[in-house]
């Protein structure tokens, strides 16, 4: 093998070794060094022997930070070592060792400066997310508000129709009438019922606590007969606000009969109020 074949040879080998296996395509700058470094790798000239050295050492760190995937340190690097295989070519052919063009500070500060640009660009994509995050927080606070006015707002319809009291150890109780609700002694509903009942939905809707429907009645009649009234009428109830939305899983109903007055079953008026239905909201929103 001729002299000449195996410098070509060695400058083929050389720049392979220094190409790596980047996954990332190398800047202009980087394909610059290797071309530049390629040239020269076979030479024996001692005036540029450390000049050279320095230049392979730039240049395989630049394709070490290609290779890892750090493409702003790798095109520092790139820079820095395109300028020592020109150096490197100066002072080969001048063999002037005064000639160099890159120090290692002047690396220092390069990488550094790489370093610099890739830290302000996380701190610019985390200022982003921070940002992202608060909006999203704003937002679903005012979703939360306009939720709340919703309900308040439902609330106070209800209230044109049925006693409402927050009890602190049931939760809210929302009282209606039978009197109002449901004919004498029946558990069909009354001509009013499908409008106490429809806003009793609607504010359903935007209370999400389970639900306990509760049938009473006065003392007028057998127990056994009160008992079944109750049950009836508090049934429904529940299949009226199931019919409107209310989800079968958050509400239940049960009977009481007459075991449960609020008035005296001796007046009208206290038999009056023992005649009723109560939905009652457990576990009070704080």
């Amino acid at each position: 093998m001729t002299t000449q074949t195996s410098k070509t040879l060695a400058v083929a080998v050389a720049a392979i070794a220094l190409a790596g296996c980047s996954t990332l395509n190398p800047s202009p700058d980087l394909l610059a060094a290797r071309s530049g470094y390629a040239a020269m790798a076979s030479s024996t000239n001692p005036a540029n022997a450390a000049e050279r050295g320095q230049a392979q050492a730039a240049l395989n760190k630049a394709n070490a930070m290609l290779n890892s995937g750090d493409a702003p340190t790798a095109e520092a690097l790139a820079q820095i070592a395109n300028l020592k295989v020109q150096n490197a070519q100066v002072v080969g052919d001048t063999g002037d060792a005064t000639a160099r063009l890159v120090g290692t500070q002047n690396e220092a500060i390069s990488i550094a400066r790489a370093k610099g640009m890739a830290a302000a660009g996380v701190t610019a994509a985390a200022a982003a997310a921070t940002t992202a995050t608060q909006q999203q927080i704003t937002a679903e606070q005012a979703a939360i508000a306009d939720a709340e006015a919703k309900r308040q707002k439902a609330l106070a319809t209800l209230r044109l129709f049925a006693n409402v009291v927050e009890d602190k150890d049931r939760g809210l109780v929302i009282s209606i009438g039978g009197g109002t609700l449901f004919k004498s002694n029946s558990a069909v509903f009354g001509p009013s019922a499908n409008q106490e009942l429809t806003a009793l939905a609607l504010y359903l809707a935007l209370d999400p606590r389970p639900a306990v429907v509760e049938g009473h009645t006065d003392n007028t009649g057998g127990a056994a007969h009160n008992m079944k009234l109750s049950q009836d009428r508090a049934k429904g109830v529940l299949d009226f606000l199931i019919a409107q939305g209310v989800s079968s899983d958050r509400i239940t109903s049960v009977g009481f009969g007459e075991t449960r007055p609020i008035a005296d079953n001796k007046t009208r008026a206290g038999r009056a109020l023992n005649r009723r239905v109560d939905v009652v909201m457990v576990k009070a929103v704080k």
